[in-house]
């Protein structure tokens, strides 16, 4: 009577060997795939951040310069201040200072006109816009900070005046201010990545 030799079919080691390696070479593969995928999307979520940081900046700089206006404010002392509107070089971390109409106080809700005094700084490389809760504030009266743009270096303004360009301007009593706004407005700013961004807007609710 014959025996019966049972064969179980498998693999031998260099089979699993090979396949080990295809494994990883795929495993790698994907990885690589995945980080890179993922390296993208990061680096697209910071740009689209940037870009809408920066129109946000350019929506309000250019709602703030059209509608300017030339009115007379006090101070949080009641005094009234001899400067209405200046740009350039203030000594501190104020690169702008400005009075503004269009307001919008919906209903008459609020007991307050629709001017309205804003300041743009400067500080630990942040723009930021200011905002008084009142136009004649008070020594009580919140300032309203929105911080608008990180990484920047510095800011540069000019002022065009009809016929030539200036590095400040200063709207006032005379004899230290002028009388008139210019009528565009430069800003050029530079990022800590040495890039720069320049725009000009035109100044003043009544040209």
């Amino acid at each position: 009577m014959r025996s019966t030799v049972n064969k179980t079919a498998g693999f031998t080691l260099v089979e699993v060997l090979v396949a080990l390696f295809i494994f990883s070479i795929l495993s790698a593969a994907s990885l690589m795939v995945l980080t890179s995928v993922l390296g993208s999307k990061d680096m697209m979520a910071s740009k689209s951040d940037a870009l809408r940081q920066r129109a946000i900046l350019r929506i309000l700089l250019k709602a703030d310069f059209a509608n300017t206006v030339l009115v007379p404010k006090t101070d949080a002392f009641g005094q009234i201040e001899l400067a209405f509107f200046v740009g350039g070089s203030f000594g501190d971390e104020r690169f702008l200072s400005l009075s503004r109409t269009g307001w919008e106080n919906p209903g008459g809700i609020e007991r307050r006109s629709g001017l309205q005094a804003v300041e743009y700084v400067l500080k630990d490389k942040t723009l930021v816009r200011q905002v008084k809760a009142r136009f004649n504030p008070a020594s009580a009266t919140p300032v309203l900070e929105q911080i608008l743009l990180d990484g920047v270096e510095g800011v540069t303004l000019g002022f065009y005046d009809g016929e030539n360009w200036v590095d400040n301007w200063l709207s006032g009593v005379p004899p230290d201010g002028v009388t008139t706004l210019p009528k565009l407005a430069s800003l050029e700013l530079e990022f800590t990545d040495g890039k720069r961004v320049r725009q000009i807007f035109r100044v003043g609710a009544d040209q």
